[in-house]
């Protein structure tokens, strides 16, 4: 059967008229219409429709008064489209912070469809990592949101920005018919490990002994629990991005705030560390199971990156914490995070 392809230009026409129409008579959003020009667009759509679409949408966002699900969802279908070094030329990181702390789901879903398209590029990333209160203001909906979309969205393009950030990382760009190479300069790994109010963030809402949440109350306690999973995921996902960022302790004022006062002025392994020993309450069943699941994620990256140089200590320590029986030597008490 062939496939049908639409008219772009008649298909077009119809949307602006129909978008003009929610704006000035405030009719409903036509979740048709909307739809078919989400399947429509594509890299051959000319570039000026993109930039009318995306104008005309966020316009309309600031005056509608409905579910707005289904126009953003075109928006960041559009924006995908769209090269972020032209992006930001009209979007402000203020701006992008405001739309995260939004009340809607939808613009928040947008506004982290923008820091996607800024993990395309090293440059973007860095667009990023200038401003200390938007990287605070996603990791902070990352870690507290109550919808699942949300999160998992702003952890994926957390994800990828410290992906093409990474000093490790080349990215091939193409500027017409010529191609080049930019390298990750690691200016989001310095703000979120190395800026003392971004880092803080993974502790305060993970925490058990210091936290933002009312701890006495069975929600506040499941959004703690709910919140330490994803510092468990995050940390698994990006440590073979930089394995001796997460192992090693990067603000250690900070890190001994949330390690109980051990008397330890440098915590060894700082992220890790705070993760694997510290973090959860080792009484609920449930978060033992997460913790051994992310050991095994662990193990399973030391040992598909065998140039990370792991000490054979710390190797036993992985090992005895995803459950993997280890052979000890004479003595060898053995060691666990």
């Amino acid at each position: 059967m062939d496939t049908y392809v639409e008219d772009q230009d008649a298909l077009f026409t119809e949307l602006f008229s129909h978008l003009e129409k929610v704006k000035t008579e405030g009719v409903t959003l036509d979740e048709d219409v909307l739809k078919r020009a989400e399947r429509s667009i594509d890299t051959s759509t000319p570039r000026s429709t993109l930039w009318q679409l995306l104008s005309t949408g966020e316009a309309l966002l600031q005056v509608l008064q409905q579910d707005p699900r289904s126009l953003t969802r075109l928006l960041q279908r559009d924006i995908s489209l769209i090269p972020f070094d032209e992006l930001k030329q009209s979007i402000s990181a203020e701006k992008l912070e405001e739309g995260l702390q939004a009340p809607s789901v939808a613009v928040q879903l947008l506004c982290i469809a923008y820091l996607q398209k800024a993990a395309d590029t090293p440059s973007g990333a860095s667009f990023v990592a200038a401003s200390s209160d938007l990287v605070q203001t996603l990791l902070t909906l990352w870690l507290t949101s109550e919808n699942t979309e949300v999160a998992e969205r702003a952890l994926e393009a957390i994800e990828a920005l410290l992906a093409v950030d990474s000093t490790n990382s080349v990215t091939v760009l193409s500027a017409g018919e010529r191609l080049g190479e930019a390298q990750g300069q690691g200016l989001l790994w310095r703000r979120i490990f190395h800026d003392a109010k971004v880092y803080a963030i993974l502790f305060e809402w993970t925490s058990l002994s210091t936290t933002q949440r009312d701890i006495n109350t069975k929600k506040g306690l499941h959004l703690v629990t709910i919140s330490q999973g994803r510092l468990f995921d995050f940390i698994a996902r990006i440590a073979s991005l930089g394995w001796a960022t997460v192992t090693t302790s990067s603000l250690p004022d900070i890190e001994s705030k949330y390690t109980r006062g051990q008397g330890d002025d440098q915590p060894y392994g700082g992220l890790l560390r705070y993760a694997a020993s510290y973090m959860i309450d080792s009484s609920d069943i449930l978060m033992e199971v997460l913790r051994q699941d992310f050991f095994v994620q662990l193990l399973g990256i030391v040992e598909d990156n065998n140039s990370q140089g792991i000490s054979p200590r710390l190797l036993e320590a992985i090992q005895h914490d995803a459950g993997v029986e280890t052979i000890k030597g004479p003595g060898d008490s053995g060691l666990h995070l």
